[in-house]
């Protein structure tokens, strides 16, 4: 792809033909909805209402799916935005909304954004099209349960998400601390119980087997039993133990991963602050300077929460003298390593467990 030098911050930097159309589409992203509405509209208006999709979530959609796109062409991956155009595509499914909405998706999009950008961008937006498009014509592979994969403790996280989807949340918790009780250590609770019982529950609303109201309670009752176990987690916190940061990007609300991250760091010792969701980028660096943290963590649960990731990382590099390794992690970053590498972390976690072995690693030196 062609590359252009332009100046940042007195800085000279090579931006790619795919990265330019990242910014333009970023900059312009109010007139391409619009846009992509106005050629939507003679095209839906007799059926959109039979499936809930008046012209405000047409909107809605265009926008996320333009900021998957520019993400995708920020990290020159075309597979990353076919995997989106697929989830997108179950998810509809769940909401009984016909495939053609997808490709009348991928076709206003298209259209639209060939009106906004100059001729030379037009091949690259049809090769991420057509790489979508072809991806469409394979089945997903949304009915694998995450539960397959427990290990010994199968049975437990199965149990726990059947009680927990049941509402039975005081059951839930007995059943976690009858299992620390039994050895269970609380290590293999985070990461072979609560961990993929969350992505199951995830999986199951995108499938349309539970409502978005029975993933925030499985959510919010996962975090009240994880304040339950910390009491057991802090006496390992060494007083002069290494010191880490860990927080949500602002605008990001998927925050359990970051918080199951921080108590498997302290159960090694680490002392841990752990900002939470929506966290603004001067805040993290304010806190990381104020607390001399050896390592920031932070975490991303979509590609719409990259450009905060990447302001943030941005800044924090820009202090001299703190050396602090910066680790990423979340759903956007687990299942894409190119996307991932996109960012320049100091390293990435797939997991909460690999996350732990990461930071231990990257504060030795190795």
């Amino acid at each position: 792809m062609g590359t252009t030098e332009i100046e940042d911050q007195g800085v000279r930097v090579m931006k790619t033909l795919e990265q330019q159309i990242a910014d333009t589409i970023y900059t312009s992203i109010s007139q391409l909805s619009n846009e992509i509405v106005s050629i939507q509209q003679p095209k839906w208006a007799d059926i959109s209402p039979k499936y809930g999709m008046n012209q405000a979530k047409h909107s809605d959609y265009g926008r996320h799916d333009l900021c998957q796109l520019a993400e995708a062409l920020t990290a020159s991956n075309p597979p990353q935005y076919a995997r989106y155009i697929v989830w997108l595509r179950a998810m509809l499914r769940s909401h009984q909304v016909p495939d053609f909405f997808v490709e009348l998706n991928l076709e206003t999009e298209q259209a639209a954004l060939g009106r906004v950008l100059p001729p030379e961008s037009h091949p690259i937006i049809s090769h991420y099209m057509q790489s979508a498009r072809d991806a469409l014509k394979e089945e997903d592979k949304f009915n694998l349960s995450f539960l397959k994969d427990t290990g010994a403790h199968t049975e437990l996280a199965k149990k726990y998400l059947k009680v927990l989807l049941a509402g039975e949340r005081g059951e839930a918790s007995q059943l976690i601390t009858r299992a620390i009780e039994s050895g269970v250590s609380i290590q293999d609770i985070y990461l072979r119980v609560l961990a993929p019982c969350l992505y199951e529950v995830g999986r199951l609303w995108q499938t349309g087997r539970i409502t978005v109201a029975h993933e925030h309670f499985f959510s919010a009752a996962t975090q009240f039993i994880m304040s339950e176990l910390y009491p057991l987690i802090h006496k390992h916190v060494a007083q002069k133990g290494r010191v880490a940061v860990a927080a949500c990007v602002a605008g990001e609300l998927h925050e359990i991963g970051l918080r199951m991250i921080t108590d498997l760091l302290e159960l090694e010792g680490w002392r841990t602050f752990y900002l939470g969701a929506n966290t603004p980028s001067l805040s993290v660096v304010e806190i990381v300077r104020e607390k001399k943290a050896q390592l920031l963590a932070l975490s991303i649960c979509l590609p719409t929460s990259g450009p905060a990731l990447r302001e943030l990382i941005s800044i924090v590099r820009e202090q001299p003298g703190d050396g602090v390794r910066i680790i990423i992690g979340g759903y956007a970053i687990s299942v894409d390593p190119v996307y991932a590498a996109s960012f320049g972390a100091d390293g990435l976690a797939v997991n909460a467990g690999e996350a732990v072995a990461m930071m231990n690693s990257l504060v030795k030196g190795e």
